[in-house]
């Protein structure tokens, strides 16, 4: 069975690899990506897969089709960087001799299980996505990653050219660079996705926001459009959250990686120009417990779903039943598009979206540190992975075939700006996104996207400040308590922050919830964060 299986997938391979030149002395760079598509494990039942696969009507859409459709693809994508590669090298005998193998790899659980896995295991990884949500300090800490200062020098200049420097000292840990950011949006406030179709229908003139995209609106100013949305359509949810995101709260969102941010920050000045460094356990504070009550009022209103902790939210966005979506926005309504190119199906009702920014707008080290390249320590040629690293910033035909593929096999170009996806062919939705390949400004975009947005997109963040704690990163492995306050944190906080628990009930509420934080030990985790941000914010002095 599993020489059927090698078989059939070796076919898929062998066209597309015919016309790369590969050299059998090139360095083979084995890139390890987060992906919508698994190329690593692509089959869960193999002895299933093949007898669906032989009896299936059209076994292009089986299990074992796919993965042999996705492997073809993903080959005649290798093939075509590995002819670029050896261009490169015949041109420049400085640049190594290499070739990609590239790994794509889903999202969660499967992008911790397999790729994680293979980095802690030192198997032979050259490039490796990493970012402050998926693991970058623990990678440090677990000595994995390999420090870049010197490669960025002998070979990163095209990096440190274009890159800003804000970029590279958001995501230092203990004063070294160990990954290298997508050169993208360093500034994503929270706000709203607005149904401007459904806002339409129950009278709500969006007018004054779209004229002036710095207007704000507060969470508790919603609550008349809610209540008309509600009253229009008794069977729907007007209040859609990304999780259980508050879009104007005062704390620093993913401050530093803590569960649903049980410790953090605000993050912005007070009315006086001055920043708050004080490290708030904020269930404890006034402002979280007022919201959460405002959630529990909602609910019971019927504008929040009942299922909101565990539901679908994308799902729901892309049928339009909703009057606002809590999000991260990018400015200029591109988060409101991609959110509808990438969850509207077809047969679900067409609407329009507008977008409304609820926070000022501040550069946070979580968006820095968003998504990134390293070099793992079990990388057996690591100049040769810089090189590489540093035409994903500075060479627009290595990035675009990153992320389109193959001109003519995946896309073909419109204009000097703009692609096509060829049907069959899609390379650009198996890998994990624009906004994970290099240097922004150098990739195309489909013709459904302004000509100008990854230009828009960085400059987005021009005018924004630094929040006072930019750069901090939390030592988590100097928290005693940490684990323990993360459980509570999983138990209590999610269902409470939609409106799913009475904020006064005497085992899910507020009151047992704090209790229980005091218990798992809320207060010595804060007193080491504390420390350790004084002693951060000390070494920068």
């Amino acid at each position: 069975m599993r020489k059927l299986i090698a078989l059939l997938l070796t076919l898929a391979l062998v066209i597309s690899l015919a016309s790369a030149a590969f050299a059998a002395d090139a360095y083979t760079l084995d890139i390890y990506w987060i992906a919508n598509v698994n190329t690593d494990k692509p089959l869960t039942d193999e002895r299933a897969a093949i007898e669906e696969y032989l009896t299936a009507e059209d076994p292009g859409k089986t299990e074992l089709g796919k993965a042999l459709e996705n492997a073809k693809i993903l080959a005649g994508v290798e093939g075509a960087i590995n002819d670029y590669l050896a261009e490169l090298h015949k041109a420049d005998r400085k640049f190594k001799k290499m070739q990609v193998k590239i790994h794509l790899i889903p999202w969660d659980p499967a992008w911790t299980e397999q790729a994680i896995g293979a980095l802690m295991n030192d198997e032979k990884i050259d490039l490796f996505f990493t970012a402050d949500w998926e693991g970058y300090v623990k990678e440090i800490q677990a000595g994995k990653l390999t420090p870049l200062g010197d490669l960025l020098t002998t070979d990163g200049q095209g990096i440190l050219e274009t890159l800003s420097p804000d970029f590279l000292e958001g995501i230092r840990v203990e004063g070294q660079i160990y990954g290298i950011p997508t050169n993208k949006e360093l500034c994503v406030p929270s706000g709203i996705i607005v149904n401007k179709t459904a806002a339409a229908e129950i009278g709500w003139d969006l007018t004054e926001y779209e004229n002036d995209p710095s207007k704000k609106i507060t969470t508790e100013e919603l609550e008349p459009y809610l209540k008309a949305y509600k009253e229009k359509y008794p069977d729907k949810y007007p209040y859609l959250m990304e999780k259980d995101r508050w879009s104007d709260e005062p704390w620093g969102h993913e401050w530093i990686g803590l569960e649903e941010d049980v410790l953090s920050m605000k993050y912005a000045k007070d009315e006086n120009g001055d920043y708050d460094e004080t490290v708030y356990s904020i269930y404890e504070t006034r402002e979280q417990e007022d919201h959460i009550r405002l959630m529990y009022d909602w609910a019971k209103k019927g504008y929040i779903s009942p299922d909101s902790a565990t539901q679908d939210y994308n799902a729901v966005f892309g049928t339009g039943d909703f009057l606002v979506f809590t999000q991260p926005l990018k400015g200029n309504n591109f988060k409101s598009i991609e959110m509808y190119g990438q969850n509207h199906k077809p047969g679900d009702p067409e609407f329009e979206c507008t977008e409304i920014v609820m926070q000022d707008k501040y550069k946070v080290t979580c968006q820095a540190g968003g998504s990134m390249f390293a070099i793992p320590a079990s990388s057996k040629k690591k100049d040769a992975a810089m090189q590489y690293l540093n035409l994903m910033h500075s060479d627009p035909v290595l990035v675009n075939l990153m992320l389109f593929g193959a001109e003519g096999v995946n896309y073909t170009k419109v204009n000097d700006v703009q692609v096509e996806l060829i049907d069959g062919a899609n390379w650009y939705g198996m890998h994990g996104g624009a906004w994970t390949v290099g240097n922004t400004k150098l990739q195309y975009v489909k013709t459904d996207e302004d000509p100008e947005k990854n230009a828009k997109l960085q400059e987005y963040a021009l005018d924004a400040p630094m929040t006072a704690s930019y750069g901090f990163r939390f030592d988590s492995k100097k928290a005693d308590t940490l684990d323990a306050v993360e459980e509570v944190v999983r138990k209590y906080a999610r269902p409470l922050m939609v409106g799913a628990v009475d904020p006064d009930d005497p085992e899910l509420g507020l009151e047992a919830f704090r209790k229980a934080l005091k218990e798992a030990g809320v207060d010595d985790l804060k007193t080491e964060v504390e420390r350790q941000y004084k002693e951060w914010k000390d070494s920068l002095q």
